[in-house]
């Protein structure tokens, strides 16, 4: 899996794990190679706009002048004309197995979902019709620039990461336009270190445009702690969502146990490279980003969107 990040990223990387992974639920996907991305910037000159900017003194002192630039950059990367064999390719993958489907194009760089530097919301996914071929353009364009946003480029900096060995892959699957719930987990209990109360921890707000990790003000999530693997499955609630009605919960009881054997499913596969099975000691959790999402007519089904090593386990 590791082998397969420079090529892909640690998303799609993972993402390809969890894929394969008996019973659990993830959409079908694909991945564009990082090859592309950096066939975009060569041919457009991009590289070459970087080193000068790199190696210009005021872009170096000045924090406002670096954020100016940048913005510049990324508004010449979203005109930039992509490459017609790329193109090609992907209007017949598109047209073969997802048709009629808007698509959702989801950054994989080689330095974001990976131990020691997640890098969570780092860079920026972007959403395309393929009935306008110009939106999917665009929003392979957008993300590709996400690359090179202002606090982007300063978290790299500050962990002393070169800005050109950054190369951006892309997965991509059908959106999720109007999904019942969405949420974050961690596959273990951040508030037992120890491990002698294991838990998942699950934070998920209803469907809607209120974000589970950064809500806006006045607005709380459901977030509790699932016993999993103890007798009778203890469920502890932390707080509740105030956008669902006094005395009712986002998830039923049967998704939260759908959850969970997803969650067990993929605390077991990631620890031959993140856990005790690679012989890590101390608290070991996997991130993980799930939906609960529905056809019109049919219940909502669980679907994990990724999963990354938090940064807090142990070594």
């Amino acid at each position: 899996m590791k082998a397969a990040v420079p090529a892909f990223g640690g998303k799609a990387a993972h993402y390809s794990l969890l894929a394969r992974t008996a019973g659990l639920p993830v959409r079908k996907a694909f991945a564009i190679p990082a090859f592309y991305y950096v066939q975009f910037m060569e041919e457009n000159g991009f590289f070459a706009r970087v080193d000068a900017l790199l190696a210009d003194p005021t872009f170096k002192e000045k924090p406002e002048v670096r954020d100016a630039r940048l913005k510049e950059l990324r508004a010449e990367m979203k005109k930039a004309p992509v490459n017609a064999e790329l193109q090609a390719l992907l209007k017949a993958k598109l047209a073969a197995d997802y048709p009629g489907l808007s698509m959702r194009f989801r950054t994989s760089t080689n330095s974001e979902d990976l131990e020691g530097f997640p890098c969570a919301g780092c860079y920026e996914s972007h959403t395309g019709d393929p009935s306008d071929w110009e939106d999917v353009l665009e929003a392979i364009r957008k993300t590709w620039a996400s690359v090179w946003l202002f606090r982007t480029f300063e978290e790299r900096e500050y962990n002393s990461i070169p800005h050109k060995s950054v190369v951006m892959a892309l997965l991509v699957h059908h959106n999720f336009p109007d999904e019942e719930a969405n949420g974050v987990a961690l596959t273990a209990n951040p508030f037992d270190p120890s491990g002698l109360q294991p838990g998942f921890y699950v934070n998920v707000q209803t469907g809607g445009d209120a974000e589970v990790v950064h809500p806006p003000p006045g607005i709380t999530s459901d977030q509790f702690i699932y016993e999993f693997h103890q007798p009778g499955l203890p469920l502890t609630y932390l707080s509740h969502s105030n956008l669902v009605g006094t005395g009712q919960t986002v998830l039923t009881s049967a998704q939260v146990f759908e959850l969970g054997k997803a969650l067990a499913l993929i605390h077991e596969r990631f620890s031959p490279a993140y856990g005790p099975r690679a012989g890590h000691t101390g608290w070991y959790a996997m991130d993980v980003e799930f939906k609960f999402d529905g056809e019109p007519g049919e219940p909502p089904r669980l679907s994990v969107k990724q999963a990354r090593p938090h940064p807090g386990r142990g070594r």
